[in-house]
């Protein structure tokens, strides 16, 4: 269970937390709320996770929870079967409320296995009670830090969020040049099920623009133009359609002039 716990002015200054990635302070701080009186927990890396970042994932929190004990920040110990955790100097930073139950979790002894630092007896159980309005108590010697130049563990990165393409990119411009909107929900279902990469977008565009004006689409007003999905879906833009017979008065610059001439050895033609 969470409880409320002091921070201290000086915490933002310390030089260790100061150059990690700011969510070692995050977990750090949070660590405070889910401790006991005495400044311990149990050594549950998702349960910590869940209940100080529950909405964060790709977080490696037990790479967090190793960072803060290789700095001295907190202690990770066992005692039998059970792993605990113990936050270094609590009982000097933070003043419990005198109703809050005593701690179940035995503290760190002979009886514990732990390669990590441990405090020393200054942070022991029944030391003076802590000194919360001071300004500077939470000084770097106070946080049990071996030195300064403590080297810093590169900090845990989420994995690369991956961007989805948007299933309907080109479909806009399909939208604009089809002659015959219909169903464009069912065109774009279509569409996206087709995934069509930008060469095929561009075959697809440049098949509406040639059979728009073939005789298939527009003999009857139209009436034969297939509905986009069904286009998309049957690949007709594949189709050989017949051309549109050209006008009589227009389409100038689509007529052969020469269609049935003789052409001479000279290069002009014999009509």
């Amino acid at each position: 269970m969470a409880r409320a716990r002091n921070i201290k002015p000086a915490l933002f200054k310390n030089e260790v937390l100061g150059v990690a990635d700011p969510l070692y302070t995050l977990a750090f701080e949070g660590l405070w709320l889910l401790a006991d009186r005495e400044g311990r927990l149990e050594d549950r890396p998702m349960r910590i996770k869940a209940e100080i970042f529950p909405y964060r994932d790709g977080l490696n929190i037990e790479n967090i929870l190793d960072w803060l004990a290789s700095s001295g920040f907190i202690a990770r110990y066992r005692y039998g079967e059970n792993r605990y955790i113990q936050v270094i100097n609590f009982g000097k930073h933070q003043n419990p409320h005198k109703n809050e139950a005593q701690s179940e979790i035995p503290e760190i002894s002979d009886g514990c296995t732990t390669s990590d630092f441990i405090g020393t007896d200054s942070d022991s159980i029944g030391s003076a009670p802590a000194d919360s309005l001071s300004l500077d108590s939470l000084s770097l010697d106070s946080l049990s830090l071996d030195s300064l130049n403590t080297e810093i563990p590169p900090a845990p990165s989420a994995p690369a969020s991956k961007v989805k393409p948007d299933p309907l990119q080109g479909f806009a411009e399909f939208w604009i040049k089809y002659p015959r909107k219909t169903a464009k929900q069912d065109a774009e279902k279509a569409w996206a099920r087709l995934k069509p990469s930008v060469e095929l977008q561009s075959t697809l565009i440049t098949a509406v623009d040639h059979q728009a004006k073939s005789l298939d689409w527009t003999k009857d007003g139209g009436k034969f133009i297939p509905h986009p999905a069904t286009w998309l879906n049957g690949k007709r833009w594949e189709d050989q359609l017949t051309d549109a017979p050209l006008s009589k008065h227009g389409d100038f610059d689509k007529r052969d002039y020469y269609a049935g001439l003789t052409q001479r050895e000279d290069g002009t033609y014999a009509f």
